[in-house]
């Protein structure tokens, strides 16, 4: 893996502007208002957290503060895998019988809790889970991989099975917030996966929710968790149901359609009252060169890929913003089908080396400067460039704009102050007020 340097410094006080009279190409107003911003993270998954095993303190310590700290990202967001997933070194559940009387957190408690546990010491994290399958026993196909259903009779125990990793988890000291029915119920994988129609989906969240209700239980339900392209008609299907309306906080997806961005929107004017939150999106390295899918990593184009979803997601109503993978390998793993990804930050196991993408760096210039809590602010753009805002809690405004082309000079007005710009080519840039 070749190692990439990049620098973080294209950032800068609005101050250090120059005043420029025009009519500006940017207006930043921060009396219109949209959506609270629940933060930013990233997945603490078997194959993350088997790298950062690997890890000596030193390097635990480096990723730690550079993930949660506030001089780092300042991750306040993270999202589990009940049970095994693409990225993990093994197969493995928390039940073999189907009354759950098995149940057991033991293999998370050995390899996933460790990581999440110290990532706690550092800040404050709102976590997610989500399943990829449900157990084998409770499926059609009697396996975890390639589809399948969940079985009819399967959906009272398998619910009961959900309740008890939100327990079990409690116990351990995470309490999980928001948990979403299945992770891409329209895909059939060749790693764990599980098909539902939004009536399935339905179906086994009212059960969810009445176990949550009944067990005193703090999680808030998230539905769909699949990608922008047909959220609005999935949307739909969940309303066919008159209880949609009280079990449904909110709503996760993915980007792996492309930029559909605007289907967001869709969802939010529909149903303004429900949350919408970024829950996984990655580079993924084997599309981009199957010989040789390592050679795709740390590119800039990569991490502007970042920036772009990120911008156009915010505009239409996103609230938080959960990357994949918190670590990876050189090869974009462990993955036991090898579907290898990008993580803003990778470890090589040759080397023993720890290499911070471009990306990681990009993703900075959000969640190091945009709070919890913050509101999105209006912006007027007729530039080319990609912009979105925010003011702090405190009342500082926030600007980062994106310039996926070559360099480029404009014009921005924030608190009826007009300042020229020059923005870089290829490159994200955050304005401080």
């Amino acid at each position: 893996m070749k190692q990439i340097t990049s620098t973080y410094n294209n950032y800068f006080k609005v101050k250090h502007c120059d005043a420029y009279k025009s009519n500006p190409q940017i207006i930043v107003d921060d009396k219109i208002t949209y959506q609270t911003h629940l933060g930013f993270g990233g997945a603490f998954t078997d194959a993350a957290c088997s790298i950062f095993e690997k890890l000596n303190e030193e390097q635990k310590t480096k990723v730690l503060d550079a993930y949660f700290s506030k001089d780092g990202l300042n991750y306040n967001l993270g999202r589990l895998t009940i049970g095994s997933c693409d990225f993990a070194t093994a197969d493995y559940d928390y039940a073999f019988k189907p009354d759950c009387s098995d149940f057991s957190l033991d293999y998370d408690k050995k390899h996933i809790l460790p990581f999440v546990l110290k990532a706690l010491q550092k800040n404050d994290i709102t976590f997610m889970a989500s399943p990829w399958s449900p157990p084998k026993m409770f499926k059609t196909t009697n396996e975890k991989c390639r589809g399948g259903y969940l079985k009819e009779n399967s959906y009272d125990d398998y619910a009961k099975y959900l309740t008890l990793y939100l327990k079990h988890m409690k116990q351990a000291g995470i309490e999980i917030s928001l948990l979403s029915i299945q992770n891409e119920p329209e895909a059939v994988q060749s790693w764990e996966s599980c098909i539902y129609t939004p009536q399935n989906e339905m179906k086994l969240g009212k059960k969810i929710y009445e176990n949550i209700q009944k067990e005193k239980l703090n999680t808030k339900l998230l539905f769909w968790d699949h990608n922008r392209d047909v959220i609005v008609e999935r949307v739909q299907g969940y309303y066919e149901d008159d209880k949609a309306d009280e079990i449904i906080y909110g709503f996760a997806y993915h980007w792996y359609e492309g930029y559909c961005s605007n289907n967001l929107k869709k969802v939010h004017d529909m149903h303004p009252s429900k949350h919408l939150i970024f829950t996984e999106g990655c580079i993924e390295l084997l599309g981009l060169n199957p010989q040789d899918p390592s050679s795709a990593s740390g590119t800039m184009k990569n991490a502007l890929r970042y920036a772009k979803n990120y911008i156009l997601d915010s505009l239409n109503y996103t609230e938080g913003f959960i990357d994949w993978n918190l670590l990876l390998d050189q090869k974009g793993g462990p993955n036991h089908v090898g579907n290898y990804c990008e993580a803003l930050i990778m470890f090589d196991t040759k080397t023993k080396e720890l290499h911070f993408n471009p990306s990681y760096y990009i993703v900075k210039h959000f969640a190091h400067f945009v709070e919890k809590g913050a509101k999105r602010i209006d912006v007027k753009n007729q530039s080319e460039l990609l912009v979105t805002s925010y003011k702090n809690p405190n009342g500082q405004i926030i600007v980062v704009i994106a310039n996926e082309g070559a360099s480029k000079e404009t014009t921005i007005q924030v608190k009826g102050i007009t300042y020229k710009l020059s923005i870089d080519a290829e490159s994200v840039t955050t304005l401080v007020i």
